[in-house]
């Protein structure tokens, strides 16, 4: 596990990669984002995306996905306490495959939670075709690995 002390402005992780099938953009649209274009493979195909694509908060919920699993905020983090610039770039389309690259924006003790710091960080995910799909500035509480 990361703690805040490993984290250093600058530094940057890529996780690995995910694949969205037709199925999982349905699934995820039916329960949290109806509209034809995530839910209809026919409406989508006469959409001006020309087929499936994901929610953009499907994006961003599988960009966190992919952050968690690569252990840099899962079972670290205290608390999120914001989100700046969210930028959906480009749909995301029914077999895509996304990865995040995360840059480490800003790290800074914190005053109010003596047992974290706080890591300011850039989120980008990227498709198969390395073009960016979405982009955020996170902000978190993170633990730390030595309370003074």
């Amino acid at each position: 596990m990361l703690f805040f002390e490993d984290f250093a402005p600058g530094q940057v992780y890529e996780t690995m990669g995910l694949t969205l099938t037709d199925e999982s953009v349905i699934r995820f649209a039916l329960e949290y984002d109806f509209q034809p274009f995530h839910v209809d493979k026919v409406a989508a195909k006469e959409s001006m995306f020309g087929g499936l694509i994901a929610s953009g908060i499907q994006t961003l919920a599988l960009s966190f996905r992919l952050c968690n699993q690569a252990q840099l905020f899962a079972g670290n983090a205290i608390a999120g306490i914001g989100m700046d610039d969210v930028r959906f770039l480009r749909p995301v389309h029914a077999g895509d495959t996304i990865h995040a690259v995360v840059t480490i924006l800003e790290t800074r003790l914190s005053g109010s939670h003596p047992a974290g710091g706080i890591v300011k960080w850039q989120i980008r995910t990227v498709n198969q075709d390395g073009q960016d799909v979405f982009k955020a500035t996170l902000i978190n509480i993170m633990k730390r690995r030595k309370v003074d």
